[in-house]
C-alpha cells in the first residue's frame, strides 16, 4: 500500500509538473527565470530515479548516499504537495475570477506546508520524548513492585542523519531513567549489520540498567532489503547482529524467555521472533494463526510476562494463550506522521494497523506501541517525534490501568 500511494503521489506530481509547463508557454520556459525553473526540476527528478535505482540495484546502502536520498525524498514531496496547491488555487482562481485571493492563498498554503517540513527533518525527528506509563495489575507479584521498564525501538542506525550525537542523546535518556530493565523491540539497523560499527557498539554499550538490557529483532535486522544476498547472505546478517548485541551484554530473545527475580518472586520477559508470514507484506495484518508455545517454554500460565513483539499484530495471538500481561512493540513509527490533539490521536497508520501507536488495553492485559527513534527511508516525523517509553509496574488487588505522561 506505501509503495502504491508513492507510486500515484509521483503520478499527480508528474501531471502537475506538466500542467505547468505548458502554462509557462514557450516564452516562458526560454526565459532565464524558467530555464533555472526546467533545470532544478529536471535534477530532482532524476535526482529521486538515480536514488530508487540504486536502492533497487543492491548497492551500498549503508552510506552517505541513501541518506542524502533520504532529503532528496523530503524536497520531492515538498515540490509535489506544493505544485498540487498552486494548480488547484490556479483552477479556483479562474472559476471564481478571483486570481489575487487565490495568488494569496496559495503563497500561505506553500509557506506553512515548507514550515511543517523544515519542522519534522530537524526537530520533528531529533528530539526525544519520554512517555511515562504506570501499569497496575493484581497479577504482578510484590517483589516486582515498582518495577521499572525503559523501552526503545526501530532505531535504524543507518539511515540516523546526525547518528553519533542522535545515539548519545538516546543513550544519555535512557540512562537518565535510571530503570531496572531496559528492552529494545528490533530494527536496531535499516539494512544490514554493516551498520553496527564500532562508534554505534560504543554508543549503545553505555546504556545501563540494573536487571539487563533485553531485545527482540526486527523485519528490518533479518536482512530481507539486503539485495546483493550472495555478498552477504540473510543468515550471517542476523548472526552477526545478534553476535553483536550480544557483545554488548544484551539478552537477546528469539521466541525465547528469560526470568526475572527479586526475593522470591520471579516474572518472564518472553521475546518473540518477526512472524515468518509478514516478511514481505509487514504492514498487513495476520492471517494465520502463530505458535508461540516454543516462546513459553519454561513460563508458568500464573507468572506475570512481558512480551516483546516487534510487531503489534502479534497481539492478538499473544493475548488469546492468555500470555503476555505487558506487550511492547513497535515497527509502526505511526508512519512518521501524525495528528495529536489532547487524548486524540490519528495517522494514516490507522489505515493499516488495528494498534499502531500508545496503549490499548483488553481486560488485565496492555499491548503498547512505541513510536520509535529512527525513521524508514524519509529522515522526517512530522507530529511523531522520537520516543523512549518509561513503564513503572504496581502491583494491585484488583483492576489494570494506566497513566502517564510527556517530558
Amino acid at each position: 500500500m506505501i509503495l502504491a500511494c508513492f507510486v500515484l503521489f509521483a503520478a499527480l506530481a508528474g501531471y502537475c509538473e506538466y500542467s505547468l509547463w505548458k502554462h509557462m508557454g514557450r516564452a516562458g520556459r526560454r526565459s532565464p527565470g524558467g530555464r533555472v525553473y526546467l533545470v532544478l526540476t529536471g535534477l530532482l527528478w532524476a535526482a529521486v530515479v538515480a536514488g530508487l535505482a540504486y536502492a533497487c540495484c543492491g548497492r551500498d546502502s549503508v552510506g552517505w548516499l541513501m541518506r542524502a536520498f533520504g532529503v532528496v525524498l523530503v524536497l520531492f514531496l515538498f515540490n509535489g504537495m506544493a505544485k498540487m496547491v498552486l494548480l488547484l488555487c490556479g483552477y479556483v482562481a479562474r472559476r471564481t475570477g478571483r486570481p489575487r485571493a487565490m495568488g494569496i492563498t496559495a503563497g500561505i498554503c506553500c509557506t506553512v506546508l515548507a514550515a511543517v517540513l523544515l519542522y519534522g527533518t530537524t526537530a520533528g525527528r531529533s528530539r526525544i520524548r519520554v512517555e511515562r506509563v504506570e501499569v497496575v495489575s493484581s497479577r504482578l507479584p510484590a517483589g516486582f513492585d515498582g518495577f521499572r521498564v525503559a523501552l526503545f525501538s526501530d532505531v535504524h542506525t543507518g539511515l540516523l542523519l546526525g547518528r553519533d550525537r542522535m545515539l548519545r542523546n538516546m543513550v544519555t535518556t535512557l540512562n537518565a531513567l535510571d530503570a531496572d530493565a531496559v528492552v529494545c523491540c528490533g530494527d536496531i539497523v535499516n539494512y544490514d549489520y554493516r551498520e553496527l560499527d564500532d562508534r554505534v557498539l560504543e554508543a549503545l554499550s553505555a546504556i545501563r540498567s540494573r536487571d539487563g538490557v533485553y531485545s527482540v529483532l526486527g523485519n528490518h535486522d533479518l536482512g530481507i532489503y539486503i539485495r546483493d544476498t550472495l555478498s552477504r547472505p540473510v543468515e550471517e546478517n542476523i548472526d552477526r547482529i545478534v553476535a553483536a548485541q550480544r557483545a554488548l551484554g544484551w539478552t537477546v530473545l528469539r521466541d525465547s524467555s528469560a526470568l526475572l527475580v527479586r526475593g522470591g518472586d520471579t516474572i518472564a520477559v518472553t521475546g518473540l521472533s518477526f512472524p515468518q508470514e509478514l516478511v514481505h507484506r509487514s504492514h498487513e495484518r495476520l492471517r494465520e494463526p502463530l505458535d508461540l508455545s516454543e516462546a513459553y517454554t519454561g513460563v508458568p500460565q500464573e507468572m506475570f510476562d512481558i512480551t516483546l513483539s516487534h510487531a503489534p499484530q502479534a497481539w492478538h495471538e499473544v493475548r488469546g494463550m492468555g500470555r503476555g500481561d505487558l506487550t511492547l512493540s513497535g515497527h509502526v513509527h505511526g508512519l512518521q506522521m501524525q495528528v495529536r490533539c489532547g487524548g486524540w490521536q490519528w495517522s494514516p497508520a490507522a489505515w493499516l494497523y488495528d494498534e499502531w501507536s500508545g496503549p490499548y488495553t483488553d481486560g488485565e492485559r496492555m499491548l503498547y506501541v512505541n513510536d520509535g527513534i529512527g525513521y524508514a527511508l524519509v529522515p522526517m516525523r512530522i507530529g511523531v517525534r522520537p520516543e523512549i517509553t518509561l513503564f513503572e509496574l504496581r502491583r494491585s488487588d484488583g483492576g489494570h490501568s494506566i497513566g502517564g505522561g510527556i517530558e
